[in-house]
């Protein structure tokens, strides 16, 4: 070690020690000499511009990053990145300890010559952080991580993201794997190489470049390429979810509270129940598609504040076009107000309204259960039960408006309202009539030991109708989102009959939630044939014939419906197959209809691996985006590798 290595290893050393020192200017030398020469043995990780290694300083550990890829790397940023760190001092996010900027000459070959090179050495040196990153310990609600770890977590984040915020610092690549855990489980924001410090008067800004993780970046931001606080809010709702689920999907409250009943300390599970209902609301909010409606950093932790008190307040929102109050009441109270507002509005005469509070009802008499089973001790809830009986019977009264307003939609006459003969599969009607099938017929089949499967909002099931065997989709609650998805499947298949389109046979409408009926596709989704465990043989002439019907499908979609029609989430998962691998495009929940004054998306829902960058930048919905989607879904059967794998896109390394 020479000495202005040795000099500047004391340095770090006693950074190490003393957390209030600022980081400082370190030598190439050094960190070559810690890190054992970025010996393989130290490496730790790696992405697509940056290898890191561990590195030892006398007792203590480092991490440094090595940028791999400078070409074409504006110095620029790298100085960005370096005072975003120098700036970001908090528990929460990733120590900085120093940086290295320097460049050498070295001789290369260019053009059969030898010539003299600028080669740019730019490092970075943080604290070692053990556990490694959160995507690494992020399971669903059966296990991995206990609750009071992951609220933790949920908290830390949110603290420190709070800091940036206040230091008017974007992150804009906020993602489990840019999260690291210390030995106390206690989070750490790191990563900052896409990072933008705003000036004082500054709240957003446009950026020339898109960069990012999709699946994590704000759609707004794909859309109008402008950066501001609600975009790391957004990130940071898709993180909140996946820490309670395993998942980056949107789901119901009730559902996550629901998954994570078991798991719960019955000691706090009164508590704990309530802050999954609060985190989960709170990680919807800031996937709000519109940036002005999710919340700000400061609202989330004095939400999340509360949440750790024995006497909280639950609030509930109940609104309709013409009926909106919100209660905050402690619980013992809720009983009473709920009643009241029953008696109210049962001199109105939506019945939507009735409906909100009957599913207020039943939430608190579902959340009176769950308390009761967990021994937390019984609160009144006065009147519930006398309340939803009247709403009953006022509803037993109007029983001409079915409760889900979706008898409404058959203005478009597509309703078979005839009585129903028995359906045939093979023999495929010719009209868009979908069949009206009762409850009686289908309660059957939705039953646990039936369920073939969960969509993002829905439960699969498989059983007989007769003689045939369907398929029944059914809502997993009520929330509106979900029910529109739903409504506008069947009012798009209802336009639709093709022998590469999955056939939408009917629904129930006489259910709270909406019932569709499908035709039984042996094989699965083309998803899972591609990529699950077992994966099933398939032959290039197999591959090849699925790629050409399914292109059938959606040309016919394209060009030959009645209307024409944009599928804006085509991907293997969307595409089932019957016994004979034949190929059918399903999945319509957010499907549209096109004329030429409706192309421009007021929002962008599906599955970012697949997405059309013009239609995430710009809005402007079309087929080609649908032809975008299918370019990576013919990458993927012929690779069968995942659209994202191994922290690589399918698209990216196909390209290079």
């Amino acid at each position: 070690m020479d000495r202005e290595t040795s000099t500047s290893y004391d340095v770090l050393e006693r950074l190490l020690l003393d957390e209030s020192a600022e980081p400082t200017s370190l030598p190439l030398s050094l960190l070559q000499y810690v890190t054992n020469h970025f010996s393989l043995d130290n490496q730790i990780g790696s992405g697509g511009f940056a290898v890191v290694y561990k590195g030892m300083v006398g007792k203590g550990m480092v991490a440094v990053k090595k940028l791999s890829n400078t070409f074409g790397l504006h110095e620029n940023k790298f100085h960005e990145e370096v005072k975003c760190l120098i700036n970001a001092k908090h528990k929460n996010i990733v120590r900085f300890l120093g940086y290295c900027a320097e460049t050498q000459g070295k001789m290369q070959k260019f053009e059969g010559k030898l010539v003299m090179a600028d080669q740019r050495n730019w490092l970075l040196c943080f604290e070692y952080v053990c556990k490694g990153s959160l995507d690494k310990h992020i399971t669903d609600a059966t296990c991995g991580l206990n609750w009071r770890e992951r609220y933790q977590i949920i908290k830390g984040i949110t603290e420190g993201l709070l800091f940036l915020h206040e230091m008017r610092i974007l992150h804009l690549d906020l993602k489990p794997a840019n999260i690291l855990l210390d030995g106390q489980m206690v989070p750490k924001i790191a990563d900052f190489g896409l990072s933008r410090c705003l000036d004082f008067d500054q709240t957003r800004a446009i950026t020339e470049n898109l960069s990012g993780t999709l699946g994590y970046m704000d759609p707004e931001y794909l859309r109008s390429r402008q950066i501001a606080f609600a975009s790391d809010i957004y990130s940071l709702g898709v993180i909140i979810m996946e820490i309670l689920t395993g998942t980056k999907q949107y789901l119901d409250d009730d559902y996550v509270v629901e998954s994570w009943m078991n798991r719960l300390d019955a000691s706090e599970g009164r508590m704990q129940l309530e802050q999954v209902r609060v985190c989960s609301k709170i990680g919807i909010e800031c996937m709000n598609l519109d940036p002005k409606k999710r919340p700000v950093a400061r609202h989330i932790i004095d939400r999340l504040d509360k949440t750790t008190s024995a006497d909280y307040s639950e609030e509930i929102c109940i609104g309709s076009s013409s009926f909106e109050l919100q209660i905050s009441l402690p619980r013992e109270q809720f009983g009473e107000r709920i009643e009241k507002l029953g008696a109210e509005s049962l001199q109105k005469t939506d019945v939507k309204e009735h409906s909100i509070l009957e599913d207020v009802a039943e939430r608190l008499e579902w959340l009176h259960m769950q308390e009761s089973q967990l021994k937390v001790g019984q609160l009144p809830l006065w009147g519930v039960q006398d309340m939803k009986e009247k709403v009953n019977r006022h509803r037993a009264n109007n029983s001409s408006s079915i409760c889900t307003g979706f008898s409404e939609k058959n203005i478009l006459d597509i309703f078979n309202t005839k009585t129903r003969s028995n359906f045939d599969r093979n023999d495929r009607r010719k009209s868009h009539f979908i069949n009206i099938f009762r409850k009686e017929e289908l309660l059957p089949i939705v039953r646990s030991s039936n369920q073939i499967g969960t969509g993002s909002f829905s439960g699969v099931y498989k059983g007989f109708v007769g003689n045939a065997l369907v398929v029944v989709k059914t809502l997993l609650s009520g929330n509106m989102l979900e029910i529109n998805m739903l409504e506008n499947e069947v009012i798009v298949q209802s336009q639709i009959v093709h022998k590469n389109i999955a056939w939408l046979i009917g629904c129930c409408l006489e259910m709270e939630n909406l019932m569709l009926v499908y035709e039984f596709l042996s094989r699965g989704s083309l998803y899972d044939i591609l990529h699950s465990s077992s994966k099933v043989p398939l032959n290039l002439d197999v591959r090849l014939n699925i790629i050409e019907e399914s292109a059938h499908g959606l040309a016919y979609l394209h060009s030959q419906a009645h209307t024409k029609i944009v599928h804006s989430d085509i991907k293997t998962a969307s595409i089932l197959l019957d016994e004979k691998f034949v190929p059918k495009i399903s999945g319509f929940g957010v499907s549209r209809l096109i004329t030429r004054d409706n192309e421009h998306a007021e929002s962008v829902i599906g599955d970012m691996n697949y997405m059309d960058p013009v239609y995430l930048q710009t809005g402007l919905l079309t087929e080609k985006s649908d032809v975008y989607s299918f370019g990576i879904v013919i990458l993927e059967i012929i690779s069968r590798k995942k659209v994202s794998h191994s922290n690589n896109s399918l698209v990216k390394c196909f390209v290079e």
